[in-house]
């Protein structure tokens, strides 16, 4: 059975990914990475921007609240 196949078949069965594929694929793997955590850190500094913001808005309306109790 295994005498029967070509030079070309056993050519695609002895093929293993290059080195140099290797290493490529682990730099795309990595910028993907990257770009992963780069959008998680934008999101997480787009939701502490917005906890600082209702914090100050708290503060304010507390004020108010105040102002509003002593008249």
């Amino acid at each position: 059975m295994f005498n029967n196949q070509t030079k070309e078949d056993k050519m695609q069965i002895d093929k293993k990914p290059s080195e140099l594929s290797n290493q490529l694929f682990d730099v795309a793997k990595s910028y993907s990475d990257m770009s992963r955590i780069g959008q998680l850190y934008g999101r997480l500094n787009m939701i502490m921007d917005m906890k600082i913001f209702v914090a100050d808005e708290e503060i304010k309306v507390r004020k108010q609240i105040k102002e509003t109790e002593v008249v």
